[in-house]
This record gives structure tokens, sequence and C-alpha cells, in this order.
């Protein structure tokens, strides 16, 4: 019966260790996840940050873009203005020489008439 109980207490012995080796390799896997999942956040934040600095050197090139359309457009606007502006004097110049022409006309056609 001693070698019995001796036995009994050589697998509880055996049981204690196996449970102690199982805690710790869970207690490994956690730290290992803990790691991982560490590591993880800590990539995923690289990436938010990066996606965020790529977001605002895009913003700040579609905001200079866009001043450079306002400004070519204001010159386009105040050249639109100046060819109008001109178009305007030509076309009153225009009428004045056709009005000049027609009393031309009507002088040279009186002459001619006044002859016959």
């Amino acid at each position: 019966m001693g070698s019995l109980s001796g036995t009994s207490s050589g697998a509880s012995t055996v049981t204690q260790v196996s449970e102690e080796l199982q805690a710790l390799l869970m207690e490994e896997r956690k730290r290992k996840r803990k790691v991982s999942n560490r590591e993880s956040a800590r990539r995923s934040r690289m990436r938010k940050k990066k996606h965020l600095d790529d977001l605002t050197a895009e913003l700040t090139q579609l905001r200079e873009d866009n001043h450079q359309i306002l400004l070519s457009l204001n010159i386009t606007s105040q050249r639109y203005l100046h060819v109008e502006a001109e178009n305007s004097v030509l076309r009153a110049q225009t009428n004045e020489l056709s009005c000049r022409l027609q009393s031309l006309e009507d002088i040279i056609t009186f002459l001619q008439w006044k002859q016959w």
C-alpha cells in the first residue's frame, strides 16, 4: 500500500506539473497575443497616420491648384473685359465709318443725279 500511495503522490505531482505547464503555455500564448495585438495596433496607427498625412498633402495641393485656377480665371476675366471694351470701340468706329460711307455714297449719287 505504501508504494500505491507513493504512486498516487507521484501522479499528483505529474498532474500538478502538467497543469503548471499548461498554465505557463496559456500565459505565454496570452503574452504573445498581447504583443501581436500591440504590434497590429501600432501598424494600424501608422497606416492611419500615413493616410492622414497623404490626405493633408492632397488637400494642400488641391488648395494650391484652386488658387492657381482662381488666378487664371481672374486674368482671363480681365482680358475678356478688355477685349469686350475694344470690341465696343471697334463697333462704334464701324458704325461711324458706315454712316460716313453712306453719306459719301449719297453725295456721289446726288452729284451723278445732278449731272443728268
